[in-house]
């Protein structure tokens, strides 16, 4: 391909940005671009696709709707109930357990409640249902979960604290209080000794 020449000035911040980006350095300590020439046309690239969606991938499609759309991701089995209007049928015969089992690369047999509220928090916040979720450890096994969102529906609360509790107690040996609010959710989660 036939190259141009430039020359530019930059800010002192811009070099310095354009310096890192010239060193950076793969997991194997391969420069990963090499040149200040291919780190600025990568960025001219990502740029590109910024003002030219149709340019995106699928990946980076869903990456900008999570973020400036404020969209959800969802299971098909639970979109299909959802659509069928059996709210019940969505709180039993989802893949929620498989979603889990899918990040902690493990059987959910494998895990222990605390391993499993911990995907809860990784996977329900990537998908977007929440913008924070605390977890609390207290004594003999027990946790305290809070869930926060933002739309200020308590029967948003209701659903997923019946989702969470009922996907615990199914698996994993414990009982589960709800406290539900308009904007969170609060689960105390007592496990059972066996």
């Amino acid at each position: 391909m036939a190259r141009k020449t430039i020359h530019t000035t930059l800010t002192e911040e811009a070099f310095a940005l354009l310096e890192k980006y010239a060193a950076l350095q793969d997991d194997r300590g391969h420069l990963v671009y090499g040149n200040h020439s291919k780190v600025i046309e990568h960025a001219l690239n990502v740029l590109d696709k910024q003002h030219h969606p149709e340019k995106e991938d699928s990946q980076s499609i869903w990456n900008r709707t999570r973020s400036e759309l404020n969209m959800l991701l969802v299971g098909k089995p639970t979109f299909l109930a959802y659509i069928s209007g059996d709210h019940e049928n969505a709180l039993k015969q989802n893949i929620a357990v498989d979603i889990i089992e899918w990040y902690a690369r493990k059987t959910i047999k494998q895990m222990d409640c605390g391993e499993i509220i911990t995907c809860i928090k990784k996977i329900w916040m990537a998908a977007n249902y929440f913008y924070n979720i605390d977890v609390e450890t207290g004594d003999k096994g027990s946790y305290h979960v809070s869930f926060y969102h933002d739309l200020q529906e308590k029967r948003y609360s209701d659903y997923w604290s019946k989702y969470f509790a009922g996907l615990l107690e199914r698996t994993c040996p414990c009982r589960v209080e709800i406290f539900s609010r308009n904007a969170s959710f609060r689960l105390i989660i007592s496990t059972i000794q066996e």
